[in-house]
């Protein structure tokens, strides 16, 4: 992954730290040091920082491992300066399984707060220690379980993109379509996100941009499902594109911007001897004039292996393939030959003109 730091990988899944993550440890040693911190006081800050990311990666291994238990992968886990993503191929469909997908996470930090507290019952500690923040080696186990203890919490927040969302979301589902599932939750996650911007104006400016956080997660997630859910009983060949802009296989790159200026096409089929051999796309024009000029070659920069999709497959799993794989446009084939495009834009236009329709 680009502009990230390999870690290892466990079970198949690889673990990598953003290199904006540098930035959070530079910001914690920079300001304690103008406020005249010792040296040794900001290193155990750090300690208890890594140490609580290595719990943040717990978490969304609990997430990967029990995505993994129902057949989905992932595809990697990426730590962020305000915490770490699991990147699952797919969320299950299944209630029930994402219930325990979701859930997963939290129980992880659940099952951190209640061994240290164990540790800690046994070494003895002072609660009010937690009155004045002060990171050391006598506080760090009980800073570090209450702090898994608020992350759990939090994480079971009932408000997308939180694993709380998700849960409700499936508790819901058990009962209604999962579309409505999603859209009472999403409300209810917006209900809050208010309710937390609204509070922190006057209160605490980090609750509004939590707030923000939330609401357009909830958003983004009740469209994202409602899309979903209205093309299912469609085919790939309901939304097919059969027609698109051409260029050949060794036209220079002058062809491609030529056409590109002219027309309202983002994405090319390159052919060559009359067959479609692959795509090229605005993104991989620019870069290809910048890394050369208008006469390098269409082959030296196009895709040429693009995502294939039969046109009887659903139209809601190639949906899904597309956003999988990142890929904006997939070449569309019938009985092994080439017969038109699909493109996540017009898949998006296809669900507007469709729900139109319905009456």
């Amino acid at each position: 992954m680009k502009l990230s730091l390999y870690l290892g990988s466990y079970k198949n899944v690889k673990v990598f730290i953003h290199w904006t993550f540098s930035l959070l440890l530079l910001w914690i040693i920079i300001s304690n040091m103008r406020q005249g911190m010792p040296a040794l006081d900001i290193l155990w800050i750090i300690l208890f920082v890594l140490a609580l990311f290595g719990c943040v990666v717990l978490h969304e291994f609990g997430h990967a491992l029990a995505a993994q238990k129902y057949g989905i992968q992932t595809k990697d886990i990426v730590l962020y300066p305000i915490g770490g993503i699991a990147r699952l191929e797919k969320l299950p469909e299944d209630p029930k399984q994402e219930l325990w997908v979701a859930i997963a996470g939290p129980l992880v930090n659940v099952g951190i707060f209640i061994i240290l507290s164990v540790i800690l019952s046994f070494q003895g500690f002072d609660i009010e220690s937690l009155e004045v923040i002060k990171i050391e080696p006598g506080t760090i186990l009980l800073y570090l379980a209450s702090a898994n203890l608020i992350l759990a919490l939090f994480n079971l927040l009932p408000a997308f993109p939180m694993d709380g969302g998700r849960i409700l979301r499936a508790f819901l589902a058990i009962r209604l379509p999962r579309a409505k599932a999603t859209q009472i939750a999403g409300g209810i996650g917006q209900f809050l996100a208010i309710f937390f911007i609204f509070f922190g104006l006057f209160n605490n400016p980090i609750l509004v941009l939590i707030g923000i956080f939330i609401f357009l997660g909830a958003a983004a997630e009740v469209t994202h499902t409602q899309q979903e859910s209205f093309l299912k009983g469609y085919k790939v060949k309901d939304a097919l594109m059969m027609k698109f802009q051409i260029v050949g296989f060794d036209a220079p790159l002058s062809k491609a911007v030529e056409k590109l200026l002219n027309s309202q096409a983002t994405h090319f089929v390159v052919v060559k001897d009359d067959e479609a051999v692959g795509t090229l796309s605005r993104n991989e024009i620019i870069k290809g004039l910048k890394d050369g000029n208008e006469n390098t070659l269409i082959e030296d920069v196009a895709d040429f292996q693009p995502l294939k999709i039969e046109t009887e497959e659903n139209l809601d799993d190639a949906w899904k393939k597309m956003l999988g794989q990142n890929r904006k446009v997939a070449i569309v084939i019938e009985n092994g030959h080439f017969l038109g495009i699909l493109d996540q834009e017009n898949i998006s236009e296809f669900v507007m003109v469709k729900s139109a329709l319905v009456k």
